[in-house]
């Protein structure tokens, strides 16, 4: 029999606790953990996960999102101790964006959806709550990029880029979809709305001037860091 070390064997293994439930794919099942979206940017702020750091101020009132290059996201799964420790003490965090691409086949979506929900199960089970962060693909991987999930709680999706890679259809039809599964949940949106998508999202802009710091300006009404698209482009206000 191998012997790891503590920190291989979760990496290689990705062990939780037997009260984490697994669904028919094997992908942990996040706890619904509820947010109060009418303080985001009204006393809650978003903060990018580049920008998160362990000894941040104010960071009690700050959610950390994930929507980040993969090379990053990918540094962060690997290190799950290193990333406890970085989100310590922060609101909430939401769990790794790993992106997905139609072209894809199952094994693969089954793979980072995986990735995505252990990230969440794993920070939730040691005490930070920790928001779904939902992506989709084509229509015959619903059930696996929508699994993993529980009703009741808030999710975090984004709108970035998409209207630039003419994806607009693709993504309206998978918001239905996850609007349909799981009516009771609250959405966090990181980009502007789409035609077609519901007024009781909490859509949270992204502009180039407000890249700074509220730390250092806590009299401006919106404070935001500076953000990534999927593909690791800075946002920009052509992409809002």
């Amino acid at each position: 029999m191998l012997v790891y070390d503590n920190l291989n064997y979760v990496r290689i293994v990705r062990p939780l606790p037997n009260f984490v439930e697994h669904d028919a794919y094997g992908i942990p099942v996040m706890e619904a953990q509820s947010v109060d979206i009418s303080k985001i940017n009204n006393g809650i702020w978003l903060t990018n996960l580049s920008n998160a750091t362990s000894g941040a101020r104010n960071r009690e009132n700050k959610i950390v999102h994930c929507f980040a290059k993969d090379e990053v996201l990918r540094r962060k799964y690997n290190n799950p101790y290193r990333l406890l420790e970085q989100l310590g003490g922060y609101y909430a965090a939401s769990s790794l964006d790993f992106s997905m691409d139609e072209k894809m086949v199952e094994a693969q979506i089954i793979s980072l959806t995986f990735q995505n929900r252990w990230s969440g199960a794993f920070l939730q089970t040691h005490g930070i709550r920790t928001i779904p962060t939902v992506g989709w693909t084509i229509e015959r991987f619903y059930d696996i990029t929508f699994s993993g999930l529980r009703d009741g709680g808030t999710f975090i999706i984004s709108t970035m880029n998409v209207r630039e890679d003419g994806r607009e259809k693709v993504f309206l039809r998978g918001y239905c979809e996850m609007r349909n599964r799981f009516p009771c949940t609250k959405i966090i949106c990181v980009g502007a709305p789409l035609r077609g998508m519901d007024d009781d999202i909490c859509f949270v802009k992204y502009f180039r001037e407000s890249f700074g710091s509220w730390d250092r300006n806590p009299g401006k009404a919106i404070w935001q860091p500076g953000m990534f698209n999927w593909d690791g482009s800075v946002a920009n206000l052509g992409g809002m």
